[in-house]
C-alpha cells in the first residue's frame, strides 16, 4: 500500500465548507500532501506544479467546464485517478463519469468511513494497475500486447493471435478487441463501445453483449468482465 505521506490528493470543489470537511477528513486519516482548487483552470495549475497522485472531483464545480468534463479533459494529458463526489446519484451521471478515469464515486453528505473506503479501494486498485503496466508484456516496436495464455493482440494487423496462430474475428469482433486492448484494466461502458466499434451507427445494448459473447466463444481465456448495465472491462 502506498503510504499517505507520499499521496499527492487534489481536491477539485468550489464550496469552501465542502472543501474543509473532506480536508479535515483526510488528514484525520493521515494524508497530508492536500491541495485545492475551485474550478477546471485552478485544478490545471496545480497539477501542473505538483505531481498529484488522485483527485476528489465535485461533479458541479463552478465555471463552463463541469467536474465530468473537466476529469476527461486532465486524463488526455495525465493518469489522474478521479473520486467524485455529489449529491446526484442517477444513473445516467454515474454513466457519464464512468466514461472518465473513474476510481470511486461518493454521495454527499459522505461520512469519514465512506471516504476512507474509497480512498482504500482507489490506492489498491491504483497499485495493482501501475502492477499490471510493469507486469504487461508490451513490445512498442511490434505493437504486441500479451494477454496471458498464449494470447497476444498485433495492434499494426489488429490480428489477435493464440498460441502464435491467428484467430478469424470478424471486423466488429477485432475492432471490439482493439478498443479493449487500448483500454487494458479501464472500466468502458456500452456508449463508449458504440462510439468506438460502431461509429455513427445506432445499435442496442444486446448488440454489444451479442458481439462480446462471440468474441469470447473464440477467446476462451480472455479475462472480459461485465459491469452490469455500465460496460466492460478487460484486465491483463
Amino acid at each position: 500500500m502506498i503510504l499517505n505521506k507520499d499521496v499527492n490528493i487534489l481536491i477539485v470543489e468550489d464550496e469552501i465548507i465542502a472543501t474543509e470537511y473532506l480536508k479535515n477528513i483526510l488528514y484525520s486519516l493521515e494524508f497530508e500532501n492536500i491541495f485545492t482548487a475551485e474550478n477546471f483552470e485552478e485544478a490545471l495549475e496545480e497539477i501542473k506544479k505538483q505531481e498529484i497522485n488522485l483527485i476528489f472531483m465535485d461533479i458541479n464545480i463552478s465555471g463552463s467546464i463541469d467536474g465530468i468534463n473537466c476529469a476527461k479533459i486532465l486524463n488526455k494529458h495525465y493518469f489522474l485517478p478521479i473520486i467524485f463526489t455529489t449529491a446526484y446519484c442517477d444513473k445516467e451521471t454515474m454513466i457519464e463519469a464512468i466514461n472518465t478515469n473513474c476510481f470511486g464515486y461518493i454521495v454527499k453528505p459522505f461520512s469519514v468511513n465512506e471516504v476512507q473506503s474509497s480512498l482504500l479501494l482507489t490506492l489498491s486498485k491504483l497499485k495493482e494497475v501501475k502492477s499490471s503496466l510493469l507486469k504487461e508484456n508490451i513490445n512498442l516496436q511490434q505493437n504486441v500486447i500479451s494477454l496471458g495464455f498464449g494470447q497476444k493482440f498485433d495492434f499494426l494487423n489488429k490480428t489477435f493471435y493464440v498460441n502464435s496462430i491467428p484467430i478469424n474475428l470478424t471486423k466488429n469482433e477485432t475492432n471490439l478487441l482493439y478498443v479493449f486492448c487500448k483500454n487494458i484494466n479501464q472500466n468502458l461502458s456500452y456508449e463508449i463501445l458504440k462510439e468506438e466499434v460502431w461509429t455513427n451507427k445506432d445499435i442496442s445494448d444486446s448488440t454489444i453483449r451479442d458481439t462480446v459473447s462471440r468474441l469470447k466463444k473464440k477467446a476462451l481465456n480472455l479475462n472480459l468482465e461485465n459491469i452490469v448495465n455500465l460496460g466492460y472491462i478487460l484486465k491483463s
